[in-house]
């Protein structure tokens, strides 16, 4: 197991309203020109899932992204089909709704008002955030992400983009706690973390915290969510326990804020 980067531990807070809306507490009171977040089972009937690709009917998964968009203000949500890589990809003004883009792992951008978002059912949505220079990015990393340098690519991108690493904030948000991932000899291999001769837990988190002070962020501006998405009470799902739906982690700068 990977562990070396001491970060903070932080528990998502629910924000009151329709949605169910989980913040990180400190940024939301640090940062009020950012929307950050991400998506919970919810407690009615029926479970909170905008997947568009599952058993959700479209017209609800659709309706549920125009009420989370409108509870954060955004008029634009964008979101990428998923396929556990390192590919990013710069937003910009466009059109009001929800745009779906092929085959991306990670977004950025530096336009207010454009909602970033990936889908996760134990795999860590990671968030990055520049107050310097106001950019953000989102990052799906499961282990395959984590090893083809989704990371790197994040922080890659904002330093190209201006950005310093010393300067960026990083939250890995809800995702399966090191103690629930058990996986084989390959992934740690693949992580480049030491082999076992047999399957062994790997916390995903500590890894990428880890690689991004190794990449220039202070220790200082790292913090890990305290839930893990199978065990316990968790509010999210988890695909390891056996649930189909996905929570939507977002990101924003938030419209018409200066500061």
């Amino acid at each position: 197991m990977a562990g070396n980067a001491v970060a903070a531990r932080v528990r998502e807070e629910r924000v009151p309203g329709p949605v169910p809306w989980y913040v990180h507490r400190e940024w939301a009171a640090r940062f009020p020109w950012l929307i950050q977040g991400i998506t919970g089972r919810g407690e009615g009937t029926e479970p909170f899932d905008l997947g568009l690709s599952g058993s959700v009917p479209v017209g609800t998964a659709l309706g549920r992204w125009r009420a989370l968009r409108d509870s954060l203000g955004c008029e634009r949500a964008v979101h990428a089909r998923q396929v556990h890589g390192a590919t990013l990809l710069w937003h910009g003004p466009g059109t009001p709704g929800l745009t779906l883009a092929e085959a991306a792992d990670a977004h950025a951008t530096r336009t207010q008002g454009v909602l970033l978002t990936v889908s996760v059912a134990d795999c860590v949505p990671v968030f990055l955030v520049d107050p310097e220079e106001r950019a953000i990015a989102l990052l799906h990393a499961g282990w395959r992400g984590t090893a083809a340098g989704v990371l790197e690519a994040g922080v890659g991108a904002l330093v190209g983009a201006g950005s310093r690493a010393a300067a960026l904030h990083m939250h890995c948000g809800p995702a399966i706690c090191g103690e629930c991932y058990e996986v084989g000899p390959e992934v740690h291999a693949a992580l480049e973390l030491p082999v076992p001769d047999r399957p062994e837990p790997v916390d995903l988190r500590a890894v990428l915290a880890d690689r991004a002070v190794r990449l220039g962020i202070d220790p200082a501006h790292i913090t890990i969510s305290e839930y893990c998405t199978r065990c316990g009470s968790s509010p999210f799902f988890s695909h390891r326990a056996g649930q189909a739906g996905r929570q939507f982690a977002g990101l924003a700068l938030r419209p018409g804020v200066a500061g």
